[in-house]
């Protein structure tokens, strides 16, 4: 059974990896990043508004200060390939493969915390009547199968 549970993880896992791998790199060329895959790219639609100047400066600082910050995306990669190779080792450890899955969540988390974080600020800036307008845009990147 315990076998089966460990196939079954790196099963999913392999296949979660193909489809981030088929979706190629996100903002700038690196993997996941504000608004990659995971979410709306709300900061993609925010250049789709007709910003003041001084919108559009202040958009770049909170950007520029994100990227600053560094990428969570690079956590999440990290994470992630940990517990791959710890799903596929020759005797897999449970106990070794629940503490990566708490540390893939933990970094997917910081990634999220990141993201919101950055568009409250953008949020911030904007007017009410930009807000409704980003509220009615649809979502940059490929269309959603339903």
């Amino acid at each position: 059974m315990k076998a089966r549970l460990v196939a079954a993880a790196a099963f999913v896992t392999a296949l979660g990896a193909i489809t981030v791998l088929a979706q190629g790199p996100g903002p700038q060329g690196r993997g996941r990043g504000p608004g990659a895959p995971g979410g709306p790219n709300v900061l993609g639609m925010v250049r789709q508004l007709d910003l003041s100047d001084p919108q559009r400066e202040q958009v770049r600082q909170i950007m520029e200060e994100g990227r600053q910050g560094g990428d969570p995306g690079t956590g999440v990669r990290e994470a992630e390939r940990k517990l791959h190779e710890a799903l596929l080792a020759d005797s897999p450890d449970a106990g070794s493969i629940e503490t990566l899955k708490t540390a893939v969540n933990a970094a997917h988390a910081a990634e999220l915390d990141q993201r919101i974080a950055m568009i409250q600020k953008v949020a911030q800036i904007l007017t009410p009547a930009q807000r409704q307008q980003l509220l009615k845009l649809r979502p940059q990147g490929p269309p959603r199968v339903e």
